[in-house]
């Protein structure tokens, strides 16, 4: 495993570089192998209702507005 210290003397730049292939890596595994199985059925859950029209959905205004104590 890489150490924080050693990641921490990378350039900017070679972070960068080190996250995106990560982020690739990441990308190309299966769902399954991120999410739970409850966590995924979840998704599903919330996919099928979306679908189905029973979802509300917001704008960005709406959800800002809503943030705001």
């Amino acid at each position: 495993m890489v150490k924080a210290e050693e990641i921490l003397k990378l350039s900017k730049q070679e972070k960068i570089s080190l996250i995106e292939m990560i982020w690739d890596i990441l990308d190309s595994e299966e769902e399954e192998d991120i999410l739970t199985k409850e966590q995924q059925e979840e998704i599903n859950r919330r996919i099928d209702s979306y679908e189905r029209g029973e979802g509300k959905t917001y704008t960005w205004d709406e959800i800002k507005a809503r943030l705001k104590f």
